[in-house]
C-alpha cells in the first residue's frame, strides 16, 4: 500500500526558520517600528537611506540582545512550557552557535550604527541591549525589580531612533516618548507575569506575581502604568490644532482604554482579565504610535 509522501522542509530552510526565531522577530519587528516613528517625530524628514541604516543597525543590536538573552536562560527556558519549545531547550541550535551569534550581531550592528548613522545611536543601542543582557536578564533571578528595570532597554528604541535622526536628547519630546514606552511596559508585563506565574516560579523568577502573591504588587503597577499612559499621550499629542487635538482624544481613549482593563484585572484577577489587559496592551501601543505619528505629520 502507497504511503502518502508528507511535506518537509528542507533541512537548511528549517535550521534558517530557528536561527530567525532566536531573534524574536515579532519583537524585533514593534522596535523598528518604534525607531521609525520617532525618527519623524524628531522633527526632520529622515531620508529613506537614513531609516534604512538605522533599522539595520538596530535590528543587529536588538537581535544579539534577544539571542543572548535567551542563551542565558536557556536551562530555565527548558522548564516552562512557554518556552520549552524555543531553539535552545529543544536542541535545534547548539547553545555555543547562540553565543556566537549574539556576539557577532551586537559587534556588526554597532559598528554599522557608527560608522552609517551616527555615534549617539550607537550609544544608545549598547546602553539598551548592555541594560537588557547584563542587567535585566540576570536580575529575573534575583528581584522582582527586574520588570522595572526592564522598562528601561525596552524604551530605549525611542532614542535610537531619535538620535538616528539627528535630534537632541535633551529634548524633551525625546523623554516624553521615553515616557510612552516605559509606562506602556507596565500593563503589558502584568499581565505576562499573572498569565504565567506558576511556570516563573518553577524556573526561578522573581517575578512580581511570585513574590507577592496577593497581586497587590501587579494591580498597582498596572493601574499606575496606565494612569502614565494617559498622561504622556496628552504631552506626545499636545491638542495645538484641530486634527491634532482630535488625535490627543483619540491616543487618550486607547490608553484611558488601557486603564478600564487594569482596574478590571484589580477588581476581579484571573486568567480572563489578565488576558483582556495584555490583548488591549497589544493594541493600545501601535495605535498610540501611529496618533504621535500623524501629529508629527500632518499636526
Amino acid at each position: 500500500m502507497d504511503v502518502p509522501a508528507v511535506a518537509v522542509a528542507p533541512v537548511s530552510t528549517r535550521v534558517l526558520s530557528s536561527y530567525i526565531e532566536l531573534t524574536k522577530p515579532r519583537i524585533l519587528t514593534m522596535i523598528l517600528l518604534t525607531v521609525v516613528m520617532s525618527m519623524v517625530a524628531a522633527g526632520t524628514t529622515p531620508s529613506l537611506q537614513a531609516v534604512f541604516h538605522a533599522c539595520v543597525g538596530t535590528a543587529l543590536v536588538a537581535a544579539s540582545a534577544s539571542v543572548l538573552n535567551q542563551w542565558m536562560e536557556r536551562e530555565r527556558d527548558a522548564i516552562m512550557m512557554r518556552t520549552c519549545k524555543r531553539p535552545l531547550p529543544s536542541g535545534r541550535v547548539a547553545s555555543s552557535q547562540a553565543a556566537w551569534m549574539g556576539w557577532v550581531m551586537v559587534v556588526l550592528g554597532s559598528v554599522y550604527l557608527a560608522a552609517l548613522v551616527n555615534l549617539p545611536t550607537m550609544y544608545c543601542g549598547l546602553a539598551t541591549w548592555a541594560l537588557y543582557v547584563w542587567v535585566y536578564t540576570p536580575l529575573k533571578m534575583v528581584s522582582w525589580t527586574n520588570t522595572l528595570v526592564g522598562t528601561l532597554p525596552g524604551a530605549l528604541p525611542v532614542w535610537m531612533g531619535w538620535a538616528a535622526a539627528d535630534g537632541s536628547l535633551l529634548d524633551p519630546r525625546a523623554w516624553i516618548l521615553l515616557g510612552v514606552l516605559v509606562a506602556w511596559q507596565l500593563p503589558h508585563f502584568m499581565a505576562i507575569a499573572y498569565m504565567y506565574r506558576q511556570q516563573y516560579e518553577a524556573a526561578g523568577y522573581k517575578m512580581i506575581t511570585v513574590t507577592d502573591t496577593s497581586g497587590r504588587g501587579a494591580n498597582l503597577h498596572a493601574i499606575l502604568g496606565s494612569i502614565a499612559c494617559i498622561v504622556f499621550a496628552v504631552l506626545a499629542v499636545p491638542p495645538v490644532s484641530i486634527l491634532s487635538g482630535i488625535l490627543c482624544v483619540l491616543a487618550v481613549a486607547v490608553s484611558v482604554w488601557q486603564l478600564m482593563s487594569a482596574l478590571r484585572f484589580r477588581r476581579q484577577q484571573d486568567m480572563k482579565t489578565a488576558r483582556k489587559m495584555l490583548h488591549v496592551s497589544l493594541l493600545q501601543l501601535p495605535l498610540t504610535m501611529l496618533f504621535i505619528l500623524l501629529a508629527a505629520l500632518y499636526g
